[in-house]
């Protein structure tokens, strides 16, 4: 019991000079927010985190300047999750496995990416449970990671879902509640379910 009180306290500890550090640096990191592995937690200037779960127990984050991740916010990182700079990622979003986003980008709440899915049609005759448990002793779960790549100036409408595997160009819109379960070009405006072009994104001929 006093092992594990121990424990806790420097955990408790080394998350709070890590919080006194960032602050030097002009973050702003909420004490409630928790960061399993902080050695994989890589960030820029002037970020601001809200109360959330960073799990980078199996993976790098990196997150550029100016950017900010509000309260709710779960990721898990499998490999590498990059954040460009001056992006918002709204509350109760989901980011998992192997994504990278741009710069400039709005993420509305609820949205879910994800680069891994549940494994299904490994050993078809076994329970889900069964086929990923044997992935992961005989290492084939990678094989399912299929990484997701959003660009610049990107915006995700509140509750959508990146499927793995899916990239997104630059200036994109995808609207609220869209299931992206193919690539989208640049200046491309998705909706739907499955999402499908509905327009695009005029340049400015000037």
């Amino acid at each position: 019991m006093l092992y594990k009180i121990i424990n806790m306290l420097q955990h408790k500890t080394t998350a709070l000079l890590r919080i006194a550090c960032e602050i030097m640096k002009g973050n702003k990191i909420h004490p409630a927010t928790t960061i399993i592995e902080q050695k994989n937690l890589t960030l820029g200037k002037n970020i601001s985190i809200k109360p959330c779960v960073l799990n980078l127990k199996n993976g790098q984050l990196k997150i550029g300047n100016n950017s900010w991740l509000n309260h709710g916010l779960e990721i898990y990182s499998l490999h590498q999750i990059s954040i460009g700079e001056r992006t918002s990622i709204q509350k109760r979003t989901t980011i998992n496995g192997s994504v990278v986003i741009g710069n400039d980008c709005i993420i509305a709440p609820n949205v879910f990416i994800s680069s891994g899915t549940h494994i299904f049609d490994l050993l078809p005759e076994k329970t889900i449970r069964e086929q990923e448990e044997y992935a992961a002793q005989h290492q084939l779960d990678e094989h399912y990671n299929k990484p997701v790549f959003i660009g610049n100036d990107v915006w995700i409408g509140v509750n959508a879902v990146i499927m793995p595997g899916i990239t997104i160009g630059n200036r994109c819109i995808v609207g609220a509640n869209a299931v992206v379960t193919k690539d989208v070009s640049s200046g491309q405006i998705v909706a739907g379910v499955p999402a499908k072009v509905i327009g695009h994104r005029k340049l400015d001929k000037k």
